[in-house]
């Protein structure tokens, strides 16, 4: 907030042709509080990642939503039942769609899922829905879109009413799921199920590093999937990020050069 207030009272004394002594001076304090663009990962995330960079720990989490839709209902009530699968049709979706929670949290099932008619399903953001003002979709791949559609035809009436045209509703049925009670419930059930430190926003970073350790410099990409609007602002979060495989690949390339493969 301080640094947005001295950047609006620099901004007025040039428009305003102040004095230059005072033109001056609020430059210079604006400069003093200006908060620095995030550089990069926190280091609590980057921490995270590397947890994931271990192929167990990698598998543990992209299996969980199939294994959480094979349990039988069992002695486990139904409403149990519903809600953790409901936890893992949104761990599914997040892991191919790397949205924000909250565009998550809002899915409407006509709205956002569209079914062309020949068994694919689209999830589509328009422009008004990102945060860039960019449009952006997603194909469903076929194990999500079974999910989906098992999770749909048994959750009523244990998560909401028929007919409710919200895919993560809210129990009173009154809108959606608020998204913060969606991801601390998904950070919730990866802890429980797999021990692995994991938030809803931690997937973008997840998948950024997946595609960028199979990709060493695909930055288009990976700015294409989180729907950045500049290439720029994602080399500037991920940068290094593929640093492993980038210098796998150099390794292996002198070593071919010197007869080794």
């Amino acid at each position: 907030m301080e640094s947005e207030t001295a950047a609006l009272l620099r901004n007025l004394a040039r428009l305003l042709d102040a004095p230059d002594d005072v033109r001056q001076a609020l430059a210079e304090l604006a400069k003093r509080v200006s908060v620095k663009p995030q550089n990069g990962m926190t280091r609590k995330n980057r921490a995270r990642l590397r947890v994931l960079q271990d192929q167990t720990n990698q598998l543990r989490l992209l299996s969980l939503p199939e294994q959480i839709f094979k349990r039988p209902r069992g002695k486990s009530k139904p409403y149990d039942h519903a809600l953790a699968r409901e936890d893992a049709l949104a761990i599914a979706i997040l892991l191919v769609c790397p949205v924000r929670v909250k565009n998550l949290a809002g899915i409407h099932l006509e709205h956002h899922l569209h079914r062309p008619g020949d068994g694919h399903i689209f999830f589509v953001l328009e422009d008004a829905e990102t945060k860039n003002q960019r449009p952006i979709e997603f194909e469903l791949p076929r194990d999500v879109v079974q999910m989906l559609d098992r999770h749909l035809s048994t959750r009523c009436p244990q998560m909401c009413d028929p007919g409710t045209p919200w895919l993560f509703p809210r129990r009173d049925g009154r809108g959606h799921i608020v998204p913060n009670a969606l991801s601390s419930r998904l950070s919730k059930r990866i802890r429980k199920e797999t021990g692995l430190e994991m938030n809803a926003h931690l997937f973008r970073h997840f998948a950024v590093m997946n595609w960028l350790d199979a990709n060493p410099g695909g930055y288009e990409v990976a700015r294409r999937l989180l729907g950045h609007s500049e290439v720029s602002h994602t080399i500037n979060m991920y940068s290094g990020l593929e640093a492993r495989s980038a210098t796998k690949a150099f390794a292996d390339l002198i070593e071919q050069k010197k007869g080794l493969r």
